[in-house]
């Protein structure tokens, strides 16, 4: 891996910090200890390409490692070792250091995935990117993208846009791996980019929403565990994002804070492979399912009745859930859904449609200003819901109240469009009268599929009209809703 040499932003923290002499000693005698050993085993050492990257803020995944962890971390002969003597898929990692690359070398010499650096804080793009992206899949490969993190330049959502830009956004197409966050050291001043912990949480949490928003996953974390526990004062709310440690040395060694066990681990900055070397920790088949499954979202959700309803709402950026003060990522299944958040719901359900709001709120109980005016409008537009006319005349939405079983029938039956239905002479239902406002919406979302309400001991079966809908059941409903409608 080729270092540049930092160079200042407009407005820096500190100057940048000369990396000590003694680790800059350490990695010369090391490389050549390497470069020996490799040409007596026969190997051929992988070299970055002699092409210096010609902008400033271009910093390779591990760069900053140098200046800051211990020397003997740093360096070992796991990068003179064969791919295949570490358990787990041999992988590599590059950015504009390596240049063009000669993928068919490196896959035949045994890397089955790459990450591919993509941007660094909002100014810098790889100008390799593309042609590293694509070659990696020419040769097969497995192919992700990754950011560096500049926490201190802008927000974690102005970063993760700009790095979707890239065009490497995630899908489930069994070929691309996860968004990559490289969060490590500040090349430009102190370690946490003068960010508290709090501070540093609330940004990753930022950019992992983004992330997850726009394609449906969260990102993969790259960071070394002093670095973690360090800036992020050992946020212990992360285990949902798959971890790629950085520790060269002979074992991923102590995990940071809130994970178990990691997914991938950077174990050497030189080796067989152009760029740093890298191992997926499983097999073969379960990278390629790490590559295609968007794996668990929020941490509250492990296994309960709608969790696969869940996780296909979470993977639809339907609903990204609270971010907790540990960074943790929940969903709240039990907690009741309020009529603004129903009508954000529906409209991202529909796809977040084209739709301009209006200049002034039809409601009187929602500004222009709420979070959810643009959704509540398109909702009012559609006349899936109309809300209410008050006896001073006004019109209302009731934003915060809870979203009732029936009144959910009727916003879904509207969704649908009004189909044609007759209900049936015979409620099926022993708490739902023919004579209900919404008897022939809750029952057509009964001969549907998405609701069938509760059998009672008593062998009756109940609906519970006027129970508030809980978050998890809404996700049932919208998951069984979109697989009969939503091709049309």
């Amino acid at each position: 891996m080729k270092l540049s040499t930092p160079s200042c932003p407009s407005t820096p923290e500190t100057s940048p910090k000369r990396r000590p002499q003694g680790i800059a000693g350490t990695k010369t005698a090391a490389a050549l200890l390497a470069t020996m050993l490799l040409i007596a085993s026969g190997a051929t050492p992988a070299t970055a390409s002699d092409e210096s990257p010609t902008v400033q803020n271009d910093h390779a995944m591990g760069s900053t490692i140098h200046g800051h962890e211990s020397a003997g971390h740093l360096f070992t002969l796991q990068a003179t070792e064969s791919a295949s003597s570490l358990p787990g898929v041999p992988g590599m990692d590059v950015s504009s250091h390596q240049g063009v690359v000669d993928w068919t070398k490196a896959a035949e010499n045994g890397a089955r995935f790459a990450y591919v650096k993509a941007s660094e804080g909002t100014e810098y793009s790889n100008p390799y990117f593309a042609d590293q992206y694509a070659g990696a899949a020419s040769v097969g490969m497995l192919r992700g993208a990754y950011h560096f993190a500049l926490p201190n330049a802008s927000s974690g959502a102005a970063q993760a846009s700009y790095f979707l830009q890239s065009g490497a956004a995630w899908t489930p197409d069994g070929e691309a791996l996860p968004a990559l966050l490289d969060l490590e050291y500040n090349p430009y001043g102190s370690s946490c980019y003068g960010m508290t912990p709090g501070q540093m949480v609330s940004w990753i949490s930022d950019f992992s929403t983004t992330i997850l928003s726009r394609t449906g996953r969260l990102p993969a974390i790259y960071t070394t565990t002093d670095w973690w526990n360090t800036c992020t004062g050992r946020a212990n709310g992360f285990g949902n994002h798959p971890l790629h440690i950085a520790r060269w040395s002979a074992t991923p060694g102590e995990l940071p804070a809130g994970w178990q066990a990691y997914t991938l681990w950077q174990h050497a900055d030189s080796g067989v492979f152009p760029g740093d070397q890298n191992v997926f920790n499983g097999t073969v088949q379960q990278l390629a399912a790490f590559a295609s499954n968007p794996g668990p979202i929020f941490s509250d959700i492990t296994g309960g009745q709608f969790t696969t309803e869940v996780n296909w709402l979470g993977s639809r950026g339907i609903s990204t859930g609270w971010t907790e003060s540990n960074g943790a990522r929940t969903y709240r299944p039990l907690a009741p859904v309020a009529r603004d958040a129903m009508a954000a719901f529906l409209y991202r359900l529909e796809g977040s449609p084209e739709f301009t709001a209006p200049a002034k709120s039809p409601f009187a109980d929602v500004a222009t200003t709420n979070p959810f005016y643009k959704q509540i409008t398109w909702l009012a537009s559609k006349g899936i819901s109309t809300g209410w006319i008050e006896a001073n005349g006004t019109k209302t939405y009731r934003p915060l109240e809870p979203v009732a079983r029936d009144a959910m029938a009727a916003f879904m039956y509207r969704l649908a469009g009004s189909p044609e239905f007759n209900a049936p002479a015979e409620s099926p239902f022993a708490d739902v009268d023919t004579t209900n406002p919404f008897y022939k919406q809750i029952t057509w979302l009964a001969s549907s599929g998405i609701s069938s309400g509760w059998n009672e001991t008593n062998g009756t079966k109940t609906y519970r009209p006027f129970e508030p809908v809980a978050r998890d059941a809404m996700a049932a409903f919208m998951s069984r809703f979109d697989t009969k409608f939503g091709d049309q």
